[in-house]
């Protein structure tokens, strides 16, 4: 009977181990007990395989090569955990759409003076970064706006390189705060023409103009010549020995010439005093 036990036990084993492809290199347990061990080319455990099978890690890992055992490219594997953080191994394009979109939040106040600005490429989509002062000095400021390199403020100040119009209104108006004083002499004032167009004149084109000529007068004259005298009447002054005479009854005005009227010039006499006065 014991003999029979044997050689079935022989018989089982040899059986067992040709099923389950299994190495005849044996283990010791931390109990003493002999135990089957797995190559690595043992594909299959199969339901027939009734016994506790051990592996080394090292197989373990072997046979585990098509799972996890690393992390790369942006991944990083903690323990059991993979996580995101890692140098990227690889061009990665990361695909968003209007309704899938990539948003990062919480994000701290950057400083401009240290920091870069975000910036992708038109045509890869590469992300890039390019410093805050660059950016600023890399736009073109034209028609009155200049870039005071290097700090990169941008200044109101330069060539106007197109027709500008500011618009103002009852409401907005365009103020100029702290002028400082000018010299009639030397400085020139500024105008604007019927379209708006601002434009300087001389002060002394603008300056009020006056006359004062005497004249003694013959029997009858009635014509009298006048340096400056402007063809407005009204800002003529003529006057009779003192009496003063009355425009367009009296007397009527050219540029340079004051005539008067045949009903006062008929009134004449020599030694008459005419005195004219002008302003313009």
């Amino acid at each position: 009977m014991k003999k029979i036990s044997i050689l079935l036990m022989a018989a089982f084993a040899i059986v067992f181990t040709a099923s389950a492809q299994k190495v005849s290199t044996k283990v010791i347990d931390n109990k003493g007990t002999i135990k089957w061990v797995l190559d690595s080319s043992t594909a299959v455990i199969t339901k027939a395989d009734s016994t506790i099978l051990y592996v080394t890690p090292k197989q373990l890992k072997d046979s585990l090569g098509g799972y996890l055992n690393n992390a790369n490219n942006g991944l990083s594997k903690n323990g059991k955990t993979v996580q995101l953080g890692g140098a990227l191994i690889q061009q990665t394009t990361i695909n968003t759409t209007a309704a899938n979109f990539l948003a990062i939040t919480g994000l701290v106040t950057g400083a401009v003076s240290t920091d870069s600005v975000m910036v992708v490429s038109p045509t890869t989509g590469q992300l890039k970064v390019v410093a805050v002062t660059d950016l600023v000095r890399a736009i073109t400021y034209t028609n009155g706006i200049n870039n005071a390199n290097p700090s990169g403020a941008v200044k109101l100040g330069g060539a106007l390189t197109e027709p500008t119009t500011l618009s103002t209104d009852a409401t907005n108006v365009l103020k100029i705060a702290g002028l400082q004083s000018g010299n009639v002499s030397t400085d020139s004032l500024v105008v604007a023409s019927a379209d708006g167009t601002l434009k300087r004149v001389s002060a002394n084109s603008l300056s009020v103009q006056s006359g004062d000529q005497n004249f003694t007068a013959t029997a009858l004259q009635s014509s009298y010549t006048v340096t400056g005298l402007p063809a407005n009447a009204t800002r003529v002054w003529v006057f009779r020995n003192g009496a003063k005479l009355i425009v367009t009854v009296d007397y009527t005005a050219s540029t340079g010439v004051l005539t008067l009227t045949p009903a006062m010039a008929a009134l004449i006499s020599v030694g008459d005093n005419i005195e004219i006065q002008w302003v313009k």
